[in-house]
């Protein structure tokens, strides 16, 4: 019997011996993973559509977020498709460093990924693993894929660049063409080698495009092998108006039945014209001039309810033909009995039909 228990005894001493005899490094390296780790900004690139022939770049950079020194021995890809080297090997506290991830494409063709080993033994030993990824393709790359001008106000229309690529020798753009008449291109050659023909094409919206969402396609015209094709390009931008639309409209007491009238003053950065006006209110009509320019001076006339109490109406604007309004403003107006004038404080809910007014 005490032989059996100082068999068990010597086996879990031998146990905790030899648990206790293990490398740093390995006690180290799983703790070392998620301390490495957090030093990195992403890692994940997706380089998306590579024309053959390209070797874009990425830098995953990373940041020394201790007291001692960071020891980068080195950083292995897992395929050749990446070539991975250091900015620096030793990145002192709040230094940073960069592992940069090369895309080989000249060599593969279709989608590749790669696993990036950040190796560390110092001041622990530990390991960073980096993807990437992309898609090598032959033929004209757009990059971005398509033109996104977001929102943009009718005063400030930013250019967009887009940069065209094509893995193929004799290649040429010949001209760019759209249905959409608000919109100007400028294209440059920026290289041309043996086997990558690289354009930068610049775009940027008229100062007559409209108010609102708008979308279409650019026609990119090739010339290739002697033959001519049209490439489509999608855009898209949602224009802002900067109609100048008061807050609000007090219209005043009135009568059921009595009629006012009110001026308001609607402005732009550039000439417009007041295509419509509705209200959810009936009793509401506008006249404006129907000519193009900055300033409009428009009345807005209200004819009394019959229903005592405070009424308040919104009033939408719409101007050079937009289907959506250029800008609101609100009409508040109080309806008094004929032997009561005063302000009987309640709010109206009702709400009357939709109804268009016509300048």
């Amino acid at each position: 019997m005490k032989t059996d228990m100082i068999s068990k005894t010597v086996v879990v001493l031998g146990l905790l011996m030899a648990t206790s005899l293990l490398s740093p490094a390995t006690s180290s390296s799983a703790v070392g993973q998620e301390w490495a780790t957090k030093m990195f900004k992403e890692t994940e690139h997706n380089f998306g559509n590579v024309p053959k022939g390209e070797v874009p770049e990425f830098r995953f950079e990373f940041q020394n977020l201790y007291e001692e020194d960071i020891h980068v021995a080195q950083v292995i890809s897992s395929c050749g498709c990446t070539s991975a080297s250091l900015s620096k090997n030793v990145v002192k506290k709040w230094e940073k460093g960069e592992v940069i991830c090369r895309f080989n494409s000249p060599a593969f063709d279709g989608y590749k990924q790669a696993s990036v080993r950040v190796l560390i033994t110092k001041p622990f030993v530990g390991e960073v693993q980096l993807t990437v990824r992309g898609n090598i393709v032959r033929g004209l790359v757009f990059t971005p894929e398509t033109i996104d001008f977001g929102s943009v106000s009718e005063s400030s229309l930013p250019e967009k660049e887009i940069k065209l690529t094509n893995s193929g020798g004799n290649f040429q753009i010949v001209d760019v063409k759209s249905t959409f008449p608000h919109i100007k291109v400028r294209l440059k050659e920026t290289s041309r080698a043996a086997n990558l023909v690289t354009y930068t094409m610049t775009t940027q919206l008229r100062e007559s495009v409209p108010s609102g969402f708008s979308q279409g396609e650019l026609y990119v015209i090739v010339q290739e092998n002697n033959m001519r094709r049209e490439i489509p390009l999608k855009f898209s931008a949602k224009v802002v108006s900067e109609l100048q639309v008061p807050d609000m409209i007090a219209m005043g007491s009135v009568k059921p039945g009595e009629e006012v009238t009110k001026r308001v003053v609607l402005k732009s950065s550039k000439p417009f014209t007041i295509t419509d006006v509705t209200s959810h209110s009936t009793h509401f009509r506008v006249k404006a001039a129907k000519d193009e320019k900055k300033v409009h001076f428009v009345e807005v006339i209200y004819v009394g309810e019959d229903t005592p109490g405070q009424h308040i109406s919104e009033l939408s604007f719409y101007i050079n033909s937009s289907t959506e309004p250029a800008g609101k403003t609100k009409a508040v107006v109080n309806i008094v009995a004929p032997e009561d004038q005063a302000d009987s404080g309640e709010l109206n809910p009702k709400t009357a039909d939709v109804s268009t007014l016509k300048p």
